[in-house]
């Protein structure tokens, strides 16, 4: 609903145009004009409209007001909460790979030639030494024929030489001949002995060459791939050309996982494996991690470690060449008590609510805003809150160092001792003094628990019951699976924590960032933004 000022024409030269108001509904409410000259106060102007819009008039202007007075005025915080319960927590590292056989064997063939013969087909199962296929022979028949010529002929000399040495051996021990005529025989002896053993090794390669024609399945197993028909020409110059494929016992795969370097310190041999395949979406297989290779592969600057999983395959639903989306279950507990990412995100509002620091912080005034969770065991600082990246003064330094309790208050006195060496290496990193920049190295994640703060609604009492009051609670985290959060201490089953708040009109900060993430120094100065 507006009210719009409008010029009506004039009827007559006499009378200037009177200017109207009009008071528009835009929910097909008639439209109200009323008349602004000069010759009527703006009582006998209202009462000279007729009634039936004069009362349209009031009630539009009634809601109007009305609406206004709902929209400024403040309406009750309602939060989201959960109980903390027991659950099992499994943390897994996720990644994909292609499932294949353990043993994968492709024949070929080491002679070329026409093919003439073929026993196998897809899916045919073969034991070693079974017949897959024959080659042409023809060929190497001649050949084993002329090298088997070539062999008598060569003996034949050699029958030649032996004589001519005995004769020669008898007229040099006569005196008849001179010695070196009898040395040029004994020569010629040695020249046929070496001539018989080439012809016969050159009849050894044809035979050779002929039983290659003729060719086995090397192992027992499956024929896979089949690459050959009848009456194909197999040219094997340079390369030998692959027949069959024979995969050994499909009972028996493996997948090949290529698991990112960022994971790949938690994975070890032994542990298992949870994963899945588009052929049957609603069946989970399992397997083992048998070996983690050394080996890196990069492709488009990342670097992934090949993980190889045993599978059993009884029933032969797995096939090669699947793809399996895996999880690696590196760590899993059961029955522990367990939070919601959610609670570990939620940041009390910055208006409406009282928020009571923990117990053992050294102080017990209300908080009103507090910063997101930092990733170092400790609140961010009030100076690092809401996008805002400043130095700190040293009051206020000390004033959060104070509403820290002991774990809390080690966590940042060990992390900004942490931080001073780096800047006294030149890492940057904006350390305690809360000046310097982002450009330095972020500080890695020590092992072990994680602690952060969760929010449980206290009961209010006496006069102050306005405002909803929040105590933070810190808590050590141990494992998680993305969604759940196993913990160790702070709190016990059935308590009640802080997950959000209803409606949607009070922003959280922190919701955008994940509980265990980074987002640099929590000191001061520039850093480096939440999840670069």
């Amino acid at each position: 609903m507006h009210v719009r000022q409008t010029l009506n024409p004039s009827r007559s030269g006499s009378r200037p145009s009177p200017v109207f108001l009009q008071v528009v509904d835009d929910t097909a409410m008639p439209r109200l004009a009323i008349p602004m000259d000069s010759h009527h106060s703006w009582p006998m102007r209202f009462l000279s409209v007729p009634a039936v819009h004069r009362t349209l008039w009031c009630a539009a202007l009634a809601a109007a007001v009305t609406g206004c007075g709902k929209f400024g005025k403040s309406a009750d915080l309602e939060f989201r909460s959960t109980t903390v319960v027991r659950t099992n927590v499994v943390q897994s590292v996720s990644s994909n790979g292609a499932i294949n056989p353990t043993r994968l064997v492709q024949v070929g063939s080491q002679v070329s030639g026409t093919i003439v013969d073929l026993k196998v087909d897809f899916n045919s199962k073969v034991k070693e030494g079974d017949v897959v296929a024959k080659i042409d022979p023809a060929s190497f028949e001649r050949a084993l024929a002329r090298a088997d010529a070539d062999l008598a002929a060569t003996k034949a000399q050699q029958s030649l030489a032996t004589f001519n040495l005995k004769r020669a051996k008898d007229l040099f021990n006569s005196k008849l001949i001179s010695e070196t005529e009898y040395m040029q025989t004994d020569v010629a002896m040695q020249e046929a002995d070496a001539n018989v053993k080439m012809r016969e090794a050159a009849v050894d390669s044809c035979r050779v060459d002929l039983q290659r024609t003729t060719i086995y399945a090397p192992i027992n197993g499956i024929v896979i791939q089949r690459n050959i028909e009848i009456g194909q020409t197999v040219a094997s110059s340079f390369s030998t050309p692959t027949l069959i494929t024979i995969a050994d016992d499909l009972t028996r795969m493996q997948i090949e996982l290529a698991v990112s370097e960022a994971d790949i310190g938690s994975v070890e041999v032994g542990q298992r494996v949870d994963f899945s395949v588009d052929a049957f979406p609603n069946r989970k297989f399992t397997g083992q991690v048998n070996q983690v290779r050394f080996a890196p592969t990069t492709n488009q600057n990342v670097v992934t470690y090949t993980t190889v999983v045993s599978v059993s395959n009884p029933d032969m639903h797995l096939r090669p060449g699947m793809t399996a989306t895996a999880s690696v279950v590196t760590s899993e507990r059961t029955n522990v008590l367990s939070l919601p990412g959610a609670a570990l995100r939620f940041t009390p509002p910055a208006t409406g609510v009282k928020v009571l620091a923990a117990a053992g912080s050294g102080t017990n005034s209300a908080t009103a805003g507090a910063a997101p969770n930092g990733p170092n065991g400790f609140p961010e600082p009030p100076w690092r809150t809401g996008g805002e990246r400043r130095r700190p003064t040293d009051e206020e330094r000390k004033k959060f160092v104070d509403s820290l309790n002991a774990e809390q208050r080690e966590a940042y006195n060990k992390f900004t001792e942490q931080m001073r060496q780096r800047m006294a290496e030149g890492g940057g990193g904006g350390a305690g003094g809360g000046g310097g920049g982002g450009s330095g190295p972020r500080p890695a994640r020590a092992d072990g628990p994680t602690i952060r703060t969760v929010y449980v609604l206290e009961p209010q009492t006496g006069d102050d019951k306005a405002k909803p009051a929040l105590r933070a609670v810190t808590v050590r985290l141990g494992v998680t699976d993305g969604s759940n959060y196993e913990v160790l201490s702070g709190i016990k089953e059935g308590d009640v924590v802080i997950t959000g708040v209803k409606g949607g009109s009070i922003p959280e900060p922190g919701m955008t960032r994940s509980p265990l993430s980074g987002g640099g120094s929590p000191f001061g100065g520039g850093g480096r933004p939440p999840g670069r």
